[in-house]
């Protein structure tokens, strides 16, 4: 699961034990400013190593599901640079533009074409397959 289901099931979960609870409420649970959870469930940002660490932390994750976690932020990111204009089939320019581990990238690279949401025609052409 990746972070924003991770944090959607999470918020929801609480507004159902209290409909009450708030946006507010779980950022401060979670030692983070509101507007920066926001954008993360939304999905207009995301999150560093340290913060998903953070994050996975003060939910309660295991360390194998923070790094699957993190595997999938990672996905991610790599499908994120892939949409850009100047985008090359680099895994060293990806993991440039992205601020992801070169390793961390082949790994990406690897979860995307596993679970085939990336198609390698060639080495030069990529296609993201939208499900």
């Amino acid at each position: 699961m990746d972070l924003r289901n991770r944090l959607t099931t999470e918020l929801n979960r609480r507004l159902r034990r209290n409909p009450r609870y708030s946006l507010r409420a779980f950022a401060r649970s979670l030692a983070l400013h509101h507007t920066t959870v926001a954008r993360l469930v939304n999905g207009t940002r995301r999150a560093s190593g340290p913060m998903l660490t953070r994050i996975g932390r003060r939910l309660g994750l295991s360390d194998p599901a923070l790094t699957s976690m993190r595997r999938h932020e990672h996905a991610a990111r790599v499908l994120d640079a892939s949409q850009l204009p100047d985008f090359r089939a680099d895994c060293r320019w990806i993991a440039m533009k992205t601020g992801v581990e070169l390793d961390d990238v082949n790994r990406a690279l690897h979860l995307l074409i596993h679970e085939r949401r990336l198609e390698m025609s060639s080495p030069s052409s990529w296609t993201i397959i939208q499900p």
